[in-house]
C-alpha cells in the first residue's frame, strides 16, 4: 500500500492543493529573465549555447500554446544586408 492511501481524504486533498505549481506566467517570466540577462552581458561565451537552447525551447512553447505571439521579423538593416541596397528608391 503507498502512504497516500494510508492518509485520511483530508489530508490526501490538502498535499494536492499545496503542492507547488509552474503556470504560464512563471515561463514568460523565465523567457524575459533571459533576455535581460543576455542584454546586460551576464551569460559567459561557455554558457550562451545551453540559455539560447533553453529560451527557444520556451519560446517554441509558449508560442505554440498561444501564451504570446510569435515576433515579426524586424525589416531593415537586414534587408539590406540581403539586397546590397536600401529601400530609398
Amino acid at each position: 500500500m503507498s502512504e497516500e492511501e494510508n492518509m485520511p481524504a483530508e489530508t490526501a486533498e490538502s498535499a494536492e492543493a499545496s503542492a507547488p505549481a509552474l503556470g504560464v506566467n512563471d515561463l514568460k517570466l523565465m523567457a524575459n529573465i533571459i533576455e535581460v540577462v543576455s542584454n546586460r552581458g551576464a551569460i559567459k561565451a561557455n554558457e550562451m549555447a545551453a540559455v539560447g537552447s533553453l529560451y527557444n525551447n520556451l519560446m517554441n512553447f509558449l508560442i505554440s500554446n498561444g501564451a504570446i505571439q510569435a515576433e515579426a521579423p524586424e525589416v531593415g538593416d537586414e534587408e539590406v544586408a540581403e539586397t546590397g541596397e536600401k529601400g530609398n528608391d
